[in-house]
């Protein structure tokens, strides 16, 4: 650009900008930018969400007299498509679910009094740039939204283009600078070049370097096309003769149309009549409680802040730990509020004063709040959370930033009384919003087992830290054994088996393993999945997968868990989690004590080192096959129910089946796979994971399977029939109604689908099992203290109470008979208690 040429932004002649959305190409984007967002039913919203989140921020953007028109792609075909059958054909096929989120995205724009326009036969394209040379030519200035860098050739003095999620503008200036061609080259450019993405072929061989360097030294296409023979070098030359065709229908394909029939109304699109009343029912369907609030349609209750103790005693509460665990953190500060008032309190030892007038506490983690109190000697109890209620509403937003924005509460930020106040009005919303089987589970088993968890948290498991330190020692020792019988076969003694690089070139270069599939940088992967297949191959990977097998047990636990002992209690203290696990499980933070694996004998030997204290013995009450139990009361399959009401062994009896043999011919080995098979449907395992867990050829693996749901085929039902609802609902639920939603149970991507698949139809009865044992928690919280004992560790299936000795004998029957009563199903639930000095033992 000369010194003599106008400004790249000259002043509009009217006072206006019109600003020109690229619809299409932000719904795309925001489909993309923000996955898996659904609304509590399931419905898929994560286009629409980024979409009016974006097209928000653009609007704020804005000056008060901007016009705003977004356009989109009529569904039918366009001239392009007529004119090139390929036309965008190597785009990636439309996703199922995005169709109607675009819908409900031209809803909300009309709601929100934009204007939109589509017109068939053409695209967004032609629609952007006919309002933008229209507009400019009455003198506007025009801002064009879009990802498309077609639009660069509408660039002028007054059309500048910026990207979806970019504030900053390109005019001719920073077309040039970035590309080295001006805004009048830009369709040869694009011609030369080609466009992969729209299937816009270009000339073969020329890249964006030679394409610049042709019309920098040329000026023009119909120039270059014209005069072939002076084109230098001959080797440029040659590469556009040889695309000729393709190169003129690739600028045809790449020109937009600035002249088609359709009205300009910059005046009338300025003009924005928010219907609030339908917008607001919209939003609210959607659950998009923050953009309620940003669009000022929700509930806005002012806070202010007063005393302490103006505040009424069943307020919110804000706090905020010094650390995760509650058991070894400070109390920085803490704050309450209602009724529009906050209050923030004093910090040090007066929080504690404040705690003790308190009974029950309403906060986010609310149990956290009483893990610490109860640690300092006070009795405080958990009660209304709102992590809990959102959780069962859809487990899968749970963190209470992202609740917060959800459900249209202030921003949850790191002081005290920003979460005190984003907590009262969740509190509010929420309770609105549980109903029925949900409202039900929050009242009789979420917000109950809280003063449970927290009882489990503080009183914590004891360890012997001598045998652990020996553990650690003795495992160090065997894993620089391994590491000496790998060094030695790979004849190099500074191999790292830490190493990805160095052991896929000892297993794959050096030794000539076949290679398994490569990781998503195209490396040759060394993953314990691709390493199990190898095994056969080489003995070197039966040494690797041990070495990473107990260098795992010695970081995770060994050396750990010393340090994770309580100095004014002895004892460790792990961190109940109820809203992590989708399928309602709890799990366990600092340490996890729900993944000790159990399998193998050195994991096994982990779990000796969790003690009863001084004249106590660890009770370890463990519900029998309970999953297997639960898919016979769910899929009603009356050959299961009948094996389980007559008590005999389910393996054995579904070996017999699959065999087709008597009970009494069943052998080992036979009831050895049938239990996988058994466990291997609850998870959706298929001929090629059987044949890997079992040693067996494919063709017997799927014989097995198949033969499993012939003699079984109310299961096969059951799964078919989950599927088939959880397409329809996008959700599945256990007996006692929670619920999980599947977003990727239409997904294209096949493995995306089958994992969903398997998640789907696994839910219901792994939830099912994890309602039931904490229904027995409940249930068995009170009867312990009449013993004496302490209910101290959940994991999975099994409960473990510390009891002292002279009570185990009596305690033990009250145990199982409280896990077997503690839900009703059309099979008998069956629970084995045993006792000893140590988990491992007791188990």
């Amino acid at each position: 650009m000369t010194e003599t040429q106008a400004p790249l932004f000259a002043e509009p002649r009217n006072g206006h900008t019109v600003v020109v959305i690229d619809g299409h190409a932000l719904a795309f984007r925001s489909y993309y930018a923000i996955r898996d967002l659904t609304t509590s039913t399931g419905r898929p919203v994560n286009a629409i969400f980024g979409f009016l989140r974006s097209l928000l921020r653009i609007l704020d953007e804005e000056g008060e007299h901007d016009a705003t028109v977004v356009t989109f792609d009529a569904p039918a075909k366009t001239f392009r498509h007529e004119q090139f059958e390929d036309y965008k054909a190597g785009r990636a096929p439309i996703p199922e679910d995005l169709p109607s989120q675009i819908d409900t995205i031209k809803r909300a724009i009309e709601l929100l009094g934009l204007y939109q326009i589509e017109v068939p036969g053409l695209e967004a394209d032609d629609l952007i740039g006919t309002i933008a040379a229209r507009c400019a030519d009455r003198g506007y200035t025009v801002e064009i939204v879009t990802s498309d860098r077609d639009a660069y050739q509408l660039i002028n003095d007054h059309v500048t283009v910026r990207g979806l999620d970019k504030r900053d503008r390109f005019g001719p200036r920073e077309v040039f600078d970035k590309y080295g061609v001006t805004v009048a080259q830009w369709t040869d450019y694009r011609a030369l070049t080609g466009d992969a993405s729209d299937n816009i072929p270009g000339a073969k061989g020329i890249g964006p370097v030679g394409a610049r360097k042709l019309l920098e030294r040329y000026g023009n296409l119909d120039y270059i096309l014209g005069n072939l023979d002076e084109v230098e070098p001959a080797g440029i030359a040659d590469k556009v003769r040889g695309s000729l065709e393709n190169v003129r229908f690739s600028r045809t394909l790449s020109t937009i149309i600035t002249d088609a029939d359709i009205d300009i109304a910059p005046q009338a699109w300025a003009k924005r009549e928010l219907q609030a009343e339908p917008l607001t029912a919209l939003l609210t369907e959607l659950e998009f409680g923050s953009l309620l609030r940003d669009l000022e349609l929700s509930r806005s209750t002012e806070y202010r802040e007063v005393a302490w103790g103006d505040i009424p005693a069943g307020a919110a509460i804000g706090f905020s730990l010094s650390d995760e665990r509650a058991m070894s953190a400070e109390l920085a500060e803490l704050a309450v509020a209602a009724d529009g008032q906050v209050a923030s309190g004093p910090t040090g030892a007066a929080i504690e004063d404040l705690l003790a007038a308190k009974a029950t506490v309403a906060a986010a983690d609310a149990k956290a709040l009483c893990v610490y109190a109860r640690h300092r000697g006070l009795a405080l109890e958990p009660g209304d959370d709102p992590l809990l209620m959102a959780y069962l509403l859809d487990p899968n937003t749970v963190a209470p930033e992202a609740v917060a924005r959800r459900y249209g509460a202030p921003d949850w930020e790191e002081t005290a009384a920003s979460r005190a106040v984003a907590t009262a009005e969740l509190l509010q919303v929420l309770d609105g919003a549980l109903a029925g089987k949900q409202r039900q589970l929050y009242l009789e088993i979420e917000r109950p087992l809280q003063s449970v968890l927290a009882d489990m948290e503080v009183c914590g498991v004891s360890v012997d830290r001598d045998l652990l330190e020996a553990q650690s020692q003795t495992l160090a020792a065997q894993i620089g054994g391994i590491e000496a019988q790998v060094r030695d076969i790979a004849g190099d003694p500074l191999l790292n088996l830490n190493s990805r690089d160095q052991l896929a070139a000892l297993l794959y270069d050096q030794l000539g393993l076949q290679a398994g599939r490569k990781t998503s940088t195209g490396k040759r992967s060394t993953a314990v999945g691709v390493l199990e297949g190898l095994r056969d191959q080489h003995p070197v990977v039966d040494l690797i997968l041990e070495y990473r097998e107990l260098s795992k047990l010695k970081s995770t636990y060994l050396d750990p868990l010393p340090r994770l002992i309580h100095p004014d209690t002895g004892r460790i203290h792990t961190t109940f989690n109820q809203t992590v696990a989708a399928t309602g499980r709890l799990s366990s933070v600092n340490p996890n004590l729900q993944n000790i694996p159990v399998r193998t004998e050195v994991g096994r030997q982990i779990r000796r080192a969790f003690v009863a204290g001084p004249e106590q013995l660890l009770l370890a009450a463990d519900y029998s096959q309970i999953e297997l139990r639960i898919l016979a009361h769910i899929a009603e399959e009356e050959a299961l129910v009948a094996s389980f009401r007559e008590g005999e062994d389910i393996h054995s009896r579904t070996a017999a089946e699959v065999h087709g043999v008597g009970l009494e011919a069943v052998t080992g080995e036979m009831r050895r796979v049938a239990k996988v098979i058994n466990f291997g449907v609850l998870y959706g395992m298929s001929a090629h994971r059987l044949t890997r867990e079992l040693g067996i050829d494919y063709d017997q693996a799927e014989s097995f399977i198949d033969t499993y749901f012939e003699r079984y085929p109310a299961v096969r039902r059951y799964i078919d029939e989950t599927l088939e609802s959880c397409r329809q609902l996008g959700y599945v639920e256990t007996l006692s109604g929670r619920r999980r939603i599947i977003p990727d149970i239409n997904a294209r991507n096949r493995n995306a689908r089958e994992y969903a698949e398997r998640a789907a139809y696994n839910m219901p009865i792994q939830g099912t099992a994890a309602d039931i044992m904490k229904l027995a928690m409940l249930r068995l919280a009170p009867e312990l203290p009449h013993f004496g004992a302490r209910l101290i560790l959940q994991v999975h299936d099994e409960l473990i109470v510390e009891t002292p000795e002279a009570a185990a004998n009596e305690l033990g029957p009250v145990i199982k008979t409280v896990m077997e009563d503690a839900y009703a199903l059309a099979v008998p639930l069956v629970a084995e208690v045993g006792s000893g000095r140590n988990w491992l033992d007791a188990k």
